[in-house]
């Protein structure tokens, strides 16, 4: 029995020697070749700047747990968000060779710590520079004095529906998952029971969990998106950022560490036929402009405000300097959005809420004081009260409720949630 297994030894060695690679004959096809499409030659570009992003959350007690949790999104799933106490995995982008990375918010909030992965296999630390959860994007800064790969920046201002686009990420942790699709629809509109998300692009590229916060790129290997989220309708329905829109966010969050919402000074409430100023303040951007209390508001830049929600939709992701078109009854007024200063917009707020507040032994701020006839006296807030998140903000104490006054949006309905007893519940701020 052995003769035969001894002559069939060398055959089986001759054959893997003749199937055995060599690397110069697996060389990639050169140039000009039919198989170097548009699409591998823009993967070639980006993948060396895509990241694999891995956050480890704070292991803490939350007030939220046991009942008080924010319901899942009913129209959107955010693939990529921490859990408590363990390590998720999301996707980035380098647009900077010093290491600056863009990612989603959701990707990294809450995290403790954080690191990435470079496509070469590297891990290294990188830190938190800003975020801003109303837009969901993060800014990371990788820890290394080398330069790094980084994107080209487009735009996606020229984009046609039906234009080949390419997705790059880490779905379900496959790193480097190369997707391509279309674009499916351009400016969509998407609501959640507590965010609604402006001007993302749409697309038919697959986007799963681990996808978000990577880039959307066209066949030119420019950066036009950040994927953000996945339709839960079907498959085949995805979202991402403008590159333009994140663009100027990312902008704000390394020059002064967060987004300086737009401020333009007036309050609005529903009416017939549109929405009415009901008050302007002194040296605000709508008084410069010259709207006054009584205007009609029916339509903000090229959009009809029929009601006061889609005027509040059009007006909620103005930055600082933004130029706004408010069309009035009297006719057309553009306004420069300004900005406050998080103290001042704290400030600002909490004397229209009418509250003072005091720590709540790490868990939530405490109503101390409601001024009668304040907006918090008529929504029927009263001292004892738990105020344990305000805005997208979780709140642990007097100081947390301060940060998260500043970092509002000016002129916007915001939410409240509010302990009392053994029951937690989400109240409208109407600012």
């Amino acid at each position: 029995m052995t003769r035969p297994i001894v002559r069939i030894v060398p055959a089986l060695l001759a054959l893997v020697a003749l199937v055995r690679l060599d690397p110069e004959a697996a060389a990639a096809p050169p140039p000009g070749s039919p198989r170097r499409t548009p699409v591998v030659t823009a993967v070639e570009k980006v993948a060396p700047a895509v990241v694999a992003v891995f956050t480890e959350e704070r292991p803490r007690q939350s007030p939220f747990q046991g009942g008080f949790g924010l319901p899942d999104p009913e129209e959107l799933d955010l693939p990529g968000r921490p859990r408590s106490g363990s390590t998720s995995l999301g996707s980035g982008v380098i647009v900077d060779p010093r290491g600056f990375v863009i990612t989603n918010e959701h990707v990294v909030a809450g995290a403790a710590r954080i690191k990435v992965q470079l496509s070469d296999g590297r891990e290294l630390p990188a830190q938190l520079v800003g975020a801003d959860a109303s837009f969901d994007l993060a800014v990371l800064k990788i820890i290394t004095r080398q330069a790094l790969p980084a994107v080209a920046i487009g735009t996606a201002r020229d984009l046609m529906v039906g234009e080949t686009v390419i997705a790059i990420g880490n779905p379900f942790g496959l790193a480097h998952t190369v997707t391509t699709g279309v674009v499916s629809a351009l400016h969509r509109v998407v609501k959640t029971p507590h965010r609604v998300y402006e001007d993302f692009l749409q697309t038919d590229a697959a986007i799963n969990p681990g996808n978000s916060g990577g880039p959307l790129v066209n066949l030119d290997g420019e950066l036009i998106g950040i994927n953000t989220a996945v339709h839960r309708g079907g498959p085949g329905i995805g979202f991402a950022i403008p590159i333009d829109r994140a663009r100027a966010i990312v902008d704000d969050l390394l020059r002064f560490g967060r987004v300086r919402h737009g401020w333009l000074g007036l309050e609005a409430r529903p009416a017939r036929g549109g929405v009415v100023v009901v008050a302007v303040e002194e040296g605000s951007p709508a008084h410069a402009a010259g709207l006054r209390a009584g205007d009609m508001i029916v339509g903000v830049g090229d959009a009809p405000t029929p009601d006061l929600q889609s005027y509040l939709e059009r007006t909620a992701h103005v930055l600082a300097g933004d130029e706004v078109l408010l069309k009035t009854t009297r006719g057309a007024l553009k306004l420069k959005a300004g900005g406050l200063d998080p103290r001042e917009q704290a400030a600002r707020i909490r004397r229209r809420l009418g509250i003072e507040v005091s720590d709540g032994g790490g868990r939530a701020a405490m109503v101390a004081k409601v001024a009668r006839g304040s907006i918090a006296d008529r929504i029927g807030l009263r001292p004892g009260d738990a105020i344990l998140q305000l805005g997208s903000r979780e709140v642990r104490g007097a100081a947390d409720f301060q940060e998260a006054l500043g970092e509002l949006p000016p002129d916007q309905d915001t939410v409240l949630l509010v302990g009392r007893g053994q029951f937690a519940y989400y109240v409208t701020l109407p600012l």
